[in-house]
């Protein structure tokens, strides 16, 4: 998941109907530098669009968690966390819109509209603990630690062989 733009995003495209922003909408020539559409008018049609997508999408809009400006794209991203969302926190059901006309783009739900971005809801909010509230996340945090222990105790394990080996070859 770290190489996101480069293996991730085409990987479970091979096997999934799999949706991102950065393949679905198409790249500028040049970086947007001032939209035509301020912060504060972004922010109103956000939410009207999201409006209007909760309705056709059936979901309820639960938190506004950003707006944001992706001048690569000419885009504004609006993103809530809603109903569909698989995560106990942080919202991932993002709206794209055109940043000078306010034109929608496209909208992204993490469970149920695409396959792939479903699996990918899933893999992300168990690798970073952000479901099934505290229970999942101590057991997420003992299996970090079991697994640091045993790649100690694998050191010192080989460590004392190679000793072994050692003294055995000197006598």
């Amino acid at each position: 998941m770290n190489l996101w733009d480069t293996v991730y995003t085409w990987t479970p495209r091979t096997v999934f109907d799999y949706k991102a922003p950065g393949t679905e909408l198409p790249r500028l020539n040049k970086p947007l530098q001032e939209p035509k559409l301020n912060w504060r008018q972004a922010q109103v049609i956000g939410e009207q669009l999201m409006d209007e997508q909760a309705k056709i999408h059936h979901f309820a809009i639960l938190q506004v968690v950003s707006l944001r400006l992706d001048r690569e794209h000419g885009v504004y991203n609006y993103a809530v966390r809603s109903s569909r969302d698989i995560q106990d926190r942080r919202g991932k059901t993002q709206l794209f819109f055109d940043a000078d006309t306010g034109e929608f783009k496209f909208i992204l739900l993490p469970n149920g509209q695409y396959t792939g971005n479903t699996v990918t809801s899933w893999l992300y909010a168990l690798h970073m603990g952000n479901i099934f509230g505290l229970s999942y996340r101590i057991f997420v945090c003992t299996l970090g630690l079991v697994i640091a222990m045993l790649s100690v105790t694998g050191i010192i394990i080989w460590m004392k062989k190679q000793q072994a080996r050692t003294s055995l070859h000197l006598s």
